[in-house]
């Protein structure tokens, strides 16, 4: 029952940063398009394991029921337009608008996004 309940979780994560990497290449496209060129773009995640299964070019087949347009992301890595990044906890800046967090690992994160005290 665990390991199902956590391939689930990394599926969600994958199948998130998926749909992030289709705007990450909508975006650079538009910015080729103002005359900007630019490499790889870092997509950060706070999940290695979603990570490692985009990484992985081998069939999976506890995530056979994953659509195969999530999959996009596999190409988007190998061709270097995506680069995965691995986010710690203490630095996941969207931890203080999604979870419940005391004042003390909310002051970190004020800091990560440069707001001063009032």
């Amino acid at each position: 029952m665990i390991a199902r309940v956590a391939m689930s979780i990394i599926e969600a994560k994958y199948m998130e940063i998926a749909k992030a990497s289709k705007e990450v290449v909508r975006l650079a496209r538009l910015v080729k398009e103002l005359g900007i060129e630019q490499g790889g773009v870092q997509l950060h995640c706070d999940s290695q394991c979603a990570i490692d299964l985009a990484k992985n070019q081998m069939y999976h087949g506890k995530t056979k029921h994953i659509d195969v347009r999530f999959h996009k992301i596999r190409e988007l890595m190998t061709s270097g337009q995506i680069l995965p990044r691995k986010v710690h906890t203490s630095e996941n800046v969207a931890y203080m608008l999604t979870k419940a967090i005391i004042t003390d690992k909310f002051k970190p994160c004020l800091d990560l996004l440069n707001v001063d005290e009032c």
